[in-house]
Parts: C-alpha cells; structure tokens; sequence
C-alpha cells in the first residue's frame, strides 16, 4: 500500500512545518535555553505518544510566552495528532480547539512580522502558522485556501534562508512543497497552475535529506516525510526501513514507526522481519489503547500477510480475524476480509 494519497501529503507537510518551529526566543531577544529545552521535551513526548504530557509542556510554553506563536502552534499540533490517532473524545470539538489555536498562532506572528521585519525567526513562525492553517483547510478540501495560504509560507521559508542559509529546519517545509508539488494529482493541475503552485521532486527531496541531516527540531519530520511519503512513493523500502530503524529506536513507544517498519520488511519480502518486528509491537503492555488501534491493525495485517506468504495458514487466518475486528471498515480490515475468504476456501 502506498502513502500517496494527496491529503496524507499534505497533512504531512504542514505538520513537519509545526514540528519544524526552531525552538528560540522571541525576534529580538537574546537566546533562551530553558525555552530551547521546553520544546524539545514537548517534542519527544509527542514522538513518543505520551500526548496528555506533550499537552502540559505546551500549556506551560504558553503560560510563559504568551505572545510567542511557537505553543499554540505546538499544541494544535499536539491535538492534531491525537485527532489522526483516534486518541480524543469528540473530533468535532477538538477540531474546534485546533482551528483557534491555528488562527492565534497567525494573529500572534503577523504582529511580530510587523514588529521585527527582517528577523529570521518572525519569517519562520509565520510560514509556520501559515503552512498548518493550510493543512487545516485541506481537511474540508478547500484547495484554493490550501494553495493560496501553502504559496505565501513557501515565499516566508525562502525569505527565512535568504536572510540564513544556514536555518537548516526551514529546509524541511520547502522540501516537502518542492515534492508534494510535483505530485498534484490531476484533477488539482489546473487550479495549481492558476495560483502558481510548482514544484521539483529532486530538489525537495534534496532539501528534505539537508532537513534530516543538519535540522534541529525539523530532523524528525524530515525523516519520517522520507520514509513514509517519498521513499514509498518510489518503492524504495530499504531506505525507508533504515530511517525507520533509527525512529523506531529514537521513539519504540511510537507504533506508527513500527507498522510502517513491518510494511516496508514485508514489500522487501523480508517476512521473518515482519513478524519478529510485529510481535516485539504487540507485546507491549495493552498494545491496544485508544490511540494505537489503528496502529496495531496494520501491524497485525502486515504479520498476517508474511505469515500468509510463509504458508502459515492459521497463523494469518487469526491475524487476519483480529483485524476485522478491530478495523473492519479501514483498508486493513477489508483486506484482511478478502484474505480471510481466499484462506477459508483453500
């Protein structure tokens, strides 16, 4: 299965341009370190899935810096997250809460353009709470506001590195535009071409590995926008599995990391890696919550189908069976379905 879908691609996208808030002090302050290390701390529980913590830590950053844009921004990324997850109680209000985050995120740092024009870091927030109130609107699928609002954060990350070439976490959001851009489905091109939406897959990708190398905050995202958009997108599954290695190892709480892992052993046809991988997954304590059901469907799935292709028939029927249960209605579970009928009929 591919992760080629336009709105994953996006959401992706601005996402990594939340993630990618390098952690600094307000335009024309001296450097902050305890700020630095707040979201750093935010940033590793939120990798690791520990969102109830995450959420605190933003709820402190912006208690203590009220008028900086960065813990709104975080936060309403922090929910979006757990909105993916299934992690909250009512998608609508959360929803909700995210859209205000983002729209004082983009009051907060159109104030301190105007108030520090010229500052890196104000054209960085700015791209920032632009790129995800994007994303946001790609949910409703009002493209021409994706578009208009992905546009104008483009030009502020390429004022950013005009200002500092070296910024490297701006490189992350660009990449992704450069890539996501060269990939417009069809039914988008003409609007796209209107509103001059353009982009070159070989120079995002090389600014997402710059991102991934050198970035500070914005090396993770990078990473995973690699392994889990452009590599599968090209069918490199050995490329994609060591970066994934290397989050999984960063974050073994974080069961996305590890379902992608099991699906890229298993297209490498490496079904003995699947399975070792999956069931070192699924011993985790009550594996199961509210925010990994999803996670640990695909990872069942993809054990099931090495253990299919292993000719462990019952092995994957119980595999298959669990998934149906658990998301029946989702891609998994209707493949799961259409592999259970094929296995009972053998």
């Amino acid at each position: 299965m591919k992760y080629s879908s336009l709105s994953l691609s996006l959401i992706l996208f601005f996402r990594a341009e939340v993630w990618a808030q390098s952690a600094g002090s307000p335009p024309g302050s001296p450097v902050n370190f305890s700020f630095d290390g707040l979201i750093t701390r935010i940033l590793d529980d939120t990798y690791d899935c520990k969102f109830d913590e995450a959420l605190t830590k933003s709820d402190d950053l912006i208690a203590a810096f009220p008028d900086n844009p960065e813990g709104y921004l975080y936060k309403s990324g922090i929910c979006w997250k757990m909105l993916e997850e299934g992690c909250v109680e009512s998608r609508d209000s959360t929803k909700r809460e995210i859209k205000v985050l983002i729209d004082k995120a983009c009051e907060l740092s159109e104030r301190e353009l105007d108030a520090h024009p010229g500052d890196t870091m104000a054209y960085f927030h700015y791209a920032g709470s632009l790129a995800y109130r994007a994303g946001f609107e790609a949910i409703s699928h009002d493209w021409l506001a994706v578009m208009s609002d992905g546009i104008n954060a483009k030009k502020m990350l390429e004022k950013t590195i005009e200002i500092d070439s070296n910024f490297y976490d701006a490189y992350s959001g660009l990449g992704a535009f450069n890539y996501y851009g060269s990939h417009i489905p069809w039914y988008l091109k003409p609007l796209a071409f209107v509103v001059g939406v353009r982009g070159n897959e070989d120079v995002g990708i090389a600014q997402l590995k710059k991102a991934a190398q050198f970035g500070k905050h914005a090396k993770i995202e990078a990473s995973v926008f690699l392994a889990t958009v452009v590599y599968v997108n090209e069918e490199d599954y050995s490329d994609a599995a060591k970066l994934l290695v290397e989050l999984h190892r960063q974050f073994p709480d974080n069961l996305d990391f590890t379902r992608d892992l099991c699906r890229d052993y298993y297209e490498m046809q490496k079904f003995n890696e699947a399975i070792r991988c999956a069931d070192a997954a699924l011993s985790m304590d009550d594996p199961v919550g509210m925010c990994h059901r999803k996670s640990v469907s695909y990872i069942r799935f993809y054990r099931g189908k090495s253990y299919e292709r292993l000719n462990e028939r019952n092995k994957a029927i119980a595999d298959y069976e669990v998934v149906v249960k658990l998301d029946g209605d989702a891609y998994s579970g209707r493949e799961a379905k259409a592999a259970l009928e094929k296995l009972r009929t053998q």
